[in-house]
């Protein structure tokens, strides 16, 4: 008989956050509870659970030092020309510390993919870290197919979000403007800390303030870098994108386009049958 685990023993088990896993279980339909009578306790059944984690750690790729360094190059030369990055359905443009993570987040994305489907499938694709004029929509440009490079035969494009992101979400520009459309959408995960820029210059904040009251109190606190995880949550078509004027407890100023991410295409086969498309 499968062990069944209370909600929070379900919690302890996969080892995420209380409100990812509230996130994940509710809006994500990453993995469901065992039936239950209205107002009754949450139930998992515990092999389930097993593996959602196993195949949660078999698509979470490692980004290294050089992985961080070359996105935070492409974040950089995007803020000093002088790129302008919004919030959504406002005017309010971003401060440094945002858009620089934002770019970050979304190159490092890009290079986890590109590392994923070299290391599961031995997959080489090209990635497009060119500064550009306009938004570029297709992000593989190139397929390495028997030593040669040759154009993808679909256009991809690689969307990233926060660990606890329920859906990949799509601005309506993005599917209704026909030069910006992508014909699959891979969504990615990456856990980037939020102090990531300090754990860069770890030894220059210390050198700046090591003279100065407070250090003591918190010198053994500021932390080294380590790999960043990224979970490759999964791929779906453009046609599977469901258009929606808000998702749970988000309201939108327009419409976008959503897909829930536990529904994702994200198996073995599934990335197979994608690779083979391109």
């Amino acid at each position: 008989m499968n062990k069944i685990l209370a909600k929070k023993e379900a919690i302890d088990f996969l080892g995420l956050d209380p409100k990812v896993f509230e996130n994940y279980f509710r809006n994500a339909s990453e993995f469901n509870c065992l039936e239950r009578t209205a107002g009754g306790r949450f139930y998992f059944d515990k092999d389930e659970l097993q593996k959602w984690l196993d195949d949660y750690r078999w698509r979470t790729i490692q980004l290294n030092m050089a992985d961080y360094q070359l996105c935070l190059d492409f974040a950089l030369a995007q803020h000093f020309r002088g790129y302008v990055l919004s919030d959504w359905g406002t005017a309010r443009q971003r401060e440094f510390g945002q858009k620089i993570t934002n770019w970050i987040k979304g190159q490092l994305a890009e290079v986890a993919v590109k590392k994923f489907f070299k290391k599961e499938f031995g997959y080489d694709i090209e990635l497009d870290f060119a500064i550009h004029g306009q938004i570029v929509p297709q992000d593989i440009i190139g397929v390495i197919d028997k030593g040669k490079k040759r154009m993808p035969k679909k256009g991809v494009g690689i969307k990233s979000s926060k660990p606890k992101s329920a859906y990949l979400v799509l601005g309506s520009n993005e599917i209704e403007l026909i030069e910006r459309k992508s014909d699959i959408y891979i969504y990615c995960r990456p856990d980037i800390p939020d102090d990531h820029i300090l754990r860069l210059t770890r030894n220059a904040i210390i050198k700046a303030v090591k003279d100065k009251p407070h250090f003591l109190t918190y010198k053994d606190k500021i932390p080294f870098f380590i790999d960043i995880p990224c979970e490759i949550a999964g791929y779906c078509e453009a046609e599977e994108l469901e258009k929606v004027n808000g998702i749970e407890g988000q309201p939108f100023d327009g419409y976008r386009y959503v897909r829930k991410s536990g529904l994702l295409k994200r198996t073995r086969k599934d990335w197979e049958k994608l690779l083979a498309k391109l």
